[in-house]
């Protein structure tokens, strides 16, 4: 088998839990060709990815797009999650093996199918692995392990570190009070909370940078106006020209703060100690949208689960900032 078309076309964290069925198709299949088919925002990011080969862009273009991949003449198509567009780009491609999960109605228009129902209590990066896994098994491949981090560019931490102005033995806890759509956020008044707690309370000396996209640097810029009249060092991160960069220079945070979003889940990818805040749903979201990040350095709440779960200003900040200061405090003790 030379080239395998895995189809993620959807949000950034989405994206970026399906890194690790990239990484057992590439490690099992080395001499196979990885290309997956993306939206147009991720395409700068997804080709920094290193088990993957190369990108398909989602132009809209369906014509064009069928015509672009017959072209490609790929072996197989893996479908992370099929719609009736995908399945009439995918179908007149002309591509010999075809896998997609195996729910919906669309499963039966597939050949080959996979169960991609993760158990209770599992991340929902499981899906997508199942998928790719099934595929190998199908194949006769011997399944790799997973490694404990999935990006390593720590050869580029200490560039990243000077470019966020880290001074001494600063720690950079970078903070991201967008949603990106996904979920709700905490009001910036508990964000300006969190940070004075979190300041206060732990042994380190913090500089908190403030990350944002698109239009999220008015609530960034509210979030430091709160705390102007302290002497709490909060800065706007200057704007980098790509999302490949920005995902690269989170390697420089020591922590990384934020809803379920696109950029908490990056911080995963660098096994960055993370923090998360997602609204109570039933579905146990602390563990399901939990990033890639090693169990012992991942924290999360929520509101209480309920009617209400989905209010993020019942998330008690004061319990939160006390558990993240006592995680800063052991975690980096030895620095202290």
């Amino acid at each position: 088998m030379e080239k395998i078309l895995f189809i993620r076309h959807d949000k950034i964290g989405d994206f970026i839990l399906t890194w690790p069925a990239f990484y057992i198709l590439k490690k099992a299949l080395p001499n196979t060709r990885i290309e997956v088919f993306v939206a147009p925002v991720m395409k700068s990011f997804a080709l920094t990815c290193p088990y993957i080969d190369d990108v398909v862009v989602d132009t809209g273009d369906d014509a064009q797009l069928v015509e672009q991949i017959k072209a490609n003449r790929y072996d197989a198509v893996i479908v992370s999650h099929s719609d009736f567009r995908i399945y009439n780009l995918v179908s007149k491609a002309d591509i010999p093996y075809k896998i997609a999960p195996n729910h919906g109605w669309f499963r039966y228009l597939y050949p080959h199918r996979a169960n991609t129902k993760y158990k209770k209590g599992e991340p929902c990066w499981r899906g997508s692995y199942m998928l790719a896994e099934q595929f190998l098994l199908n194949h006769q491949v011997t399944i790799p392990e997973l490694p404990s981090q999935l990006w390593d560019v720590t050869s580029e931490r200490e560039q990243w570190r000077k470019y966020y102005q880290q001074q001494n033995d600063e720690k950079l806890i970078f903070i991201h009070p967008g949603t990106g759509g996904s979920s709700g956020s905490l009001p910036e008044a508990h964000f300006a909370e969190l940070i004075t707690k979190i300041d206060q309370r732990t042994d380190l000396d913090c500089r908190f940078i403030l990350t944002y996209s698109g239009d999220e640097k008015a609530l960034a810029l509210s979030i430091q106006s709160l705390l102007v009249k302290t002497n709490i060092k909060v800065e706007l991160a200057t704007p980098l020209k790509s999302l490949a960069d920005f995902a690269r220079s989170i390697v420089a945070a020591d922590m990384f703060i934020a809803g379920s979003t696109g950029p908490l889940h990056i911080a995963g990818l660098h096994n960055v100690p993370t923090v998360g805040f997602y609204a109570g749903r039933r579905s146990a979201p602390k563990l399901k949208w939990q990033t890639l990040t090693e169990p012992a350095k991942r924290l999360a709440f929520t509101p209480p689960v309920g009617r209400k779960g989905r209010n993020m200003a019942l998330v008690d900040v004061d319990h939160a900032a006390s558990e993240i200061s006592a995680f800063l405090n052991q975690h980096y003790a030895e620095q202290v």
